[in-house]
């Protein structure tokens, strides 16, 4: 039986309302209500819970391959992955410079907090352009990590 809905059925629609009424989590209502394709807010949640399956979160599930970064030779983290290694350092600069910012970010909550102080947009379109930039990553990195590996 699922609580969460009045028919006690399961459905996505009532998964997404639940997150988006009580704002389980800083970031959910900004993910979840945006106009992005679902695989990419299902990345953004789970990049925001800390549970993207980034190479330091498989060795907690006994995976036993490199830890190292597709980038650089530091232990894959999200935070390192998308705000620390110098490829993602890179590009978040290159961002930055654009918006004529100052400051880098070092984190999720960083730069939700950063997209509110320089993007001239609004609120609407800061989840939709962190996800753009984290998924480019993402891919990159995926990509770069299989070419290392064949």
């Amino acid at each position: 039986m699922w609580n969460l809905w009045e028919n006690k059925k399961f459905s996505v629609k009532s998964v997404c309302n639940e997150l988006t009424k009580n704002e389980h989590g800083v970031f959910n209502k900004r993910i979840w209500t945006r106009k992005i394709p679902q695989k990419i807010k299902i990345f953004l949640w789970l990049l925001s819970k800390g549970a993207l399956l980034t190479k330091d979160n498989l060795r907690r599930r006994n995976w036993n391959g490199d830890p190292s970064c597709a980038f650089c030779d530091c232990v894959e983290t999200i935070s390192h992955l998308f705000f620390q290694c110098p490829v993602a350092r890179v590009v978040w600069s290159d961002i930055e410079k654009c918006f004529g910012a100052n400051n880098l970010s070092f984190n999720l909550k960083q730069c939700w907090s950063w997209c509110e102080s320089w993007l001239p947009f609004g609120k609407k379109f800061h989840a939709w352009g962190i996800a753009a930039i984290c998924w480019a990553i993402w891919k990159a990195a995926t990509r770069h990590a299989l070419k290392k590996s064949s």
